[in-house]
């Protein structure tokens, strides 16, 4: 099972009732903020429905590292290390990765935060009202999220 990464790109103003509701599901209630769901057909219903107001793809082990470890927090805003993940799962930070992709471990048995806080990406983003592969920021991305998420981070 892949791990989709959703960042919310548009704000709160003029959403429809039944997309707000859908973003606070998957709880995207402010821009720059990402989550991690799972590739099942339930979230991807959701993304579709609100691909208007975000931007999703599928992460790599690499960005994966680099969210959890910079920006993941722990209640109290706690950062996380790799000693923290190595007392709570007794697996190194790269056999942790590895069994969050593949669906085996989730962030909420550590205790992590299910929302990440980014920066807005340097050097900005596309138009917030297309789609992306028409010169916008908007919709699916596949791999490519990957390259917003470093800009982001």
């Amino acid at each position: 099972m892949k791990r989709i990464v959703a960042i919310r790109v548009r704000g709160t103003v003029g959403v429809r009732r039944e997309i707000a509701d859908t973003l606070r599901m998957l709880s995207l209630t402010r821009r720059n903020h990402a989550v991690i769901v799972d590739d099942r057909e339930t979230y991807r219903g959701m993304l579709k429905k609100a691909k208007d107001y975000l931007t999703y793809g599928e992460i790599s082990e690499e960005t994966l590292q680099r969210l959890l470890l910079e920006r993941g927090r722990l209640p109290g805003d706690k950062r996380i290390d790799e000693k923290y993940i190595k007392s709570k799962t007794d697996k190194t930070l790269k056999k942790f990765m590895k069994s969050f992709l593949t669906g085996e471990t989730d962030l909420g048995q550590l205790g992590i935060k299910p929302v990440f806080r980014l920066h807005p990406p340097r050097k900005g983003l596309e138009e917030v009202n297309k789609p992306f592969g028409r010169g916008g920021a908007l919709g699916y991305r596949g791999t490519r999220i990957n390259e917003l998420l470093e800009k982001m981070i």
